[in-house]
């Protein structure tokens, strides 16, 4: 879920882009609360420097997640997405105008940005092949496998441990189901010794391909 492996926060603070940093202003939102909307006359670039905020389409009653974005990750107001703060957040924005004059000697921002919107449309395709083609277990199962081959730490007995540190209501948004079916769903696979929940929001896998094959997953 998370848009970028490396944190943009580091790589503003060294000392030949400082100019940048300083044209970033500070920006806070609580929890629940909307970063950007659809429709907003907003045209500004920012970067997470504390908390979480999902990125979202919406379509009368539905929602259709396209991802989380994290401390040090990049994006912008007028993507015609939602993006809300799941925790009290933290952000520096500036102005696209300014921010592209301060990046011009500065490719390493332009390739995260285009990372991070590439991460979109391909979540966004996901989802429209998901909701087509498959069924509620097999996009919960695909979430799991696939944080775990992103972020999961391998143990020495060849089990993966991953930290979502999402709610159950959070991940049933990200999979387009409810809380009771995906808690259900999360009980079955438990039940079934295909995952261990030793904490809130951390996942035990034992055999992460036989977690892919219960879902219909193929290995690439």
């Amino acid at each position: 879920m998370k848009f970028l492996k490396e944190n943009l926060l580091d790589h503003l603070k060294r000392p030949e882009f400082a100019q940048l940093h300083a044209s970033l202003i500070r920006r806070s939102h609580p929890k629940n609360a909307f970063v950007c909307q659809p429709g907003s006359d907003e045209n500004r670039v920012f970067i997470v420097s504390k908390g979480r905020a999902r990125v979202y389409l919406g379509y009368e009653d539905k929602e259709f997640n396209l991802g989380i974005l994290t401390k040090g990750d990049i994006y912008s107001t007028h993507t015609g997405t939602f993006v809300q703060a799941l925790d009290d957040i933290e952000i520096l924005i500036a102005d696209v105008n300014t921010f592209r004059q301060k990046m011009v000697d500065d490719p390493e921002v332009t390739q995260a940005m285009i990372r991070v919107l590439g991460n979109i449309l391909k979540t966004s395709f996901s989802i429209i092949d998901g909701l087509v083609f498959k069924d509620v277990n097999s996009r919960l199962v695909a979430l799991l496998v696939n944080e775990a081959r992103r972020h999961g730490t391998r143990t020495a007995n060849g089990h993966v441990i991953v930290k979502i540190d999402l709610s159950v209501e959070q991940i049933a948004r990200l999979v387009g189901s409810t809380r009771q079916t995906v808690s259900t769903l999360l009980n079955d696979l438990s039940r079934a010794g295909l995952i261990q929940r030793p904490e809130r929001g951390t996942f035990l896998i034992p055999d992460i391909t036989v977690l892919e094959s219960v879902g219909g997953i193929h290995s690439q």
